[in-house]
């Protein structure tokens, strides 16, 4: 059997029950891409996509969180999912390269929604849990197969891979025949979006994307239910001739990457929960070493002759580094998240490193950019060689010069969030509350949100908790 009906097999089996620790860590992942749609509730480029789906209006099926307004599903899933990729706090697959739940939860939500509004089934938390945990593992190995890398190809596995793993976790939840979700996977594979120019651009199309992969994933299935057909089974959706591996990543993938040990063993446990650093993966430990470096040497700010930042990772320089220019004065948001040097300037400024630093408004702080300016990106980028692919996470060393020849190295390999330095509930819950904060400082249903997602587990139907999500500006 292929990879897609080994996929849909496994997806569609009655007897796939994620065990306890897998359960546990969806339960953060639900909580913690909640946390980020809060904060991008009101994100320039989400507040836009938002405002879109609301004027065109349509059957209330599912809530748009940042108006309130009840849209179709796949219009609900599309704003959401671009809210919660807005700060670039959803959680990733490091060694992947790939965002994991951003669109998964986010078309869950929208579909589980929409079928117990119609009164079609009622979905209990734990269903919900396996939906997305069936999602989110069918987006981790898919992101892992491929041989060559994004930065050659220009295919951007959190968007095409969300996109499968949003009609997976779609048609489950819709209750899709074998037939029907294989449909969904073919329809899916005719609507992947995303490529690495979005990066390049420093465009809104970065938080699109997400917004895009789980609209796709969700409209796949509501087609495919419809009659609509999208594959045949003697052509494989991911591993025929023109299938997702071929013409996405030029037929160079490991297809056991896919299958092997499926349902025993769990790539989404190698996934990490962001701390609250709303910029790329890639510039995360480097952040770290320096806010480590600046306590030690504090009130040394004003003082910094330069920041030597070591870059060991071919992609890391290419998506956070290059070009030089452009990194050192990002012109908008999304520039400024994948901007190496405005990360570590921020986090030597400020001491800490928030959305409040990547808003248009603090992008032209002089403090921050006379630092960026003294950051000195050395790049080592024997990671390049195909054997060290998937270096992620990529260890920081990070020096610090002063102007009186003081000089202070630190290292970080992990920062918190890695399953190596992993969160549970209350850190996920921490940084809940800090983005509800910063996006809805007048909202008074953080906590009840909060203990309501601590409940879902044992919900006989998930409306208790799509009832205390946020309903529009507070």
């Amino acid at each position: 059997m292929a990879a897609t009906d080994t996929l849909i097999a496994w997806a569609r089996d009655p007897a796939t029950t994620p065990p306890p620790p897998v359960l546990d860590r969806m339960r953060l992942a639900l909580l913690d891409t909640l946390a980020a749609q809060i904060a991008g509730l009101s994100a320039d480029g989400a507040r836009q996509v938002a405002g879109l789906v609301t004027h065109w209006g349509g059957r209330p099926e599912a809530t748009v969180h940042a108006t309130g307004e009840r849209v179709p599903r796949h219009l609900a899933a599309l704003a959401n999912a671009t809210c919660a990729r807005a700060w670039d706090l959803d959680d990733v697959l490091e060694h992947a390269f790939c965002h994991v739940s951003g669109s998964v939860v986010p078309a869950a939500l929208a579909v589980t929604e929409a079928v117990e509004a119609a009164g079609r089934r009622t979905v209990s938390g734990r269903e919900f849990l396996t939906a997305i945990a069936i999602g989110a593992e069918a987006v981790c190995r898919m992101a892992l197969a491929p041989r060559e890398s994004f930065t050659v190809t220009g295919a951007s596995r959190t968007y095409e891979c969300g996109t499968f793993g949003a009609a997976l976790t779609s048609a489950r939840l819709m209750g899709l025949s074998g037939e029907r979700t294989r449909h969904a996977m073919g329809i899916a594979l005719s609507m992947l979006c995303g490529k690495q120019q979005a990066f390049l651009a420093g465009a809104h199309t970065v938080s699109l994307g997400q917004g895009l992969s789980a609209q796709a994933g969700v409209l796949a299935a509501v087609m495919a239910e419809r009659g609509i057909t999208g594959a045949a089974p003697d052509i494989d959706v991911l591993e025929g001739r023109f299938g997702y591996y071929f013409t996405n990543h030029r037929g160079r993938y490991d297809p056991d990457e896919i299958t092997t040990g499926l349902g025993t063993e769990w790539r989404v446990l190698e996934s990490s929960i962001k701390p609250l650093y709303p910029c790329c993966k890639f510039t995360h430990t480097s952040i770290a070493a320096t806010l480590d470096a600046i306590r030690d040497l504090d009130g040394a700010t004003g003082r910094i002759e330069a920041i030597e930042v070591d870059v060991t990772d071919r992609e890391a320089y290419d998506l956070a580094c290059a070009p030089d220019g452009a990194k050192r004065r990002p012109s908008t948001q999304a520039a400024a998240q994948f901007s190496m040097p405005y990360a570590v300037a921020v986090a030597a400024v400020h001491g800490r490193v928030g959305p409040e630093h990547f808003v248009p408004a603090a992008l032209d702080d002089p403090r921050v950019l006379d630092v960026a300016d003294r950051v000195v990106i050395k790049p080592d980028l024997d990671g390049e060689r195909p054997a060290n692919r998937g270096a992620l996470p990529m260890p920081a060393h990070v020096t610090v010069r002063l102007r009186d020849g003081e000089a202070i190295t630190k290292r970080a390999t992990v920062v918190k969030g890695h399953p190596r330095a992993p969160m549970d509930f209350a850190d996920v819950a921490a940084k809940f509350r800090d983005c509800a904060a910063f996006a809805l400082p007048a909202w008074d249903g953080t906590e009840a949100a909060i203990e309501s997602v601590r409940a879902v587990p044992s919900l006989p139907s998930m409306s208790a908790l799509t009832g205390v999500l946020p309903h529009g500006p507070v």
